[in-house]
């Protein structure tokens, strides 16, 4: 049973942990999916990605180096990395998504969302950059709950939640 237990923690660790690229970086951004039956392709474009900064009272600059086209329904069961950067050492409090463009492709049509001005959604979360930490923060973009058919076309309202942040050196 001793052994059981210790193979379990074992493939666990190196689950977590063995199986990762290296990363030069203190902070990695990524982002994954829940199922949505009916859609062919849920494509959003992240215009920016903000951090609070609670040590200085701000948010950071943009962590994106360009605008992002993602397709969600191909991230279900799997996570894709947004940004891999070094952050200053220090506690942060919330992140900022902006979303400067939404399309919805069905069997029939694709419908694109006007999105003028850009949707802001803010997360709180909790975490801190300390020396020799990585930081791994997984949001789940869940595509499903994030739209609305409305009889002609389809009413965009994000539903985005912090899935996990885990820390490790």
């Amino acid at each position: 049973m001793k052994k059981a237990g210790l193979v379990l923690a074992l493939v666990f660790i190196v689950s977590q942990f063995g199986c990762s690229p290296q990363s030069s970086s203190n902070f990695e951004l990524y982002l994954t999916d829940a199922p949505a039956p009916d859609l062919q392709n849920f494509y959003i474009t992240l215009e920016a990605i903000y951090l609070r900064s609670e040590d200085r009272q701000s948010w950071t600059d943009n962590i994106l180096t360009e605008p992002k086209r993602i397709d969600l329904l191909p991230l279900r069961g799997r996570e894709e990395r947004l940004a891999a950067l070094d952050l200053p050492e220090g506690t942060y409090s919330g992140l900022k998504l902006v979303i400067s463009r939404v399309e919805i492709v069905t069997t029939e049509r694709t419908f694109t969302i006007d999105t003028a001005p850009a949707i802001t959604v803010a997360l709180p979360c909790h975490f801190t950059i300390t020396k020799d930490t990585i930081t791994k923060l997984t949001l789940d973009f869940d595509a499903e709950r994030s739209h609305t058919w409305t009889g002609s076309g389809y009413i965009f309202n994000p539903n985005v939640t912090i899935k996990d942040i885990v820390q490790h050196r």
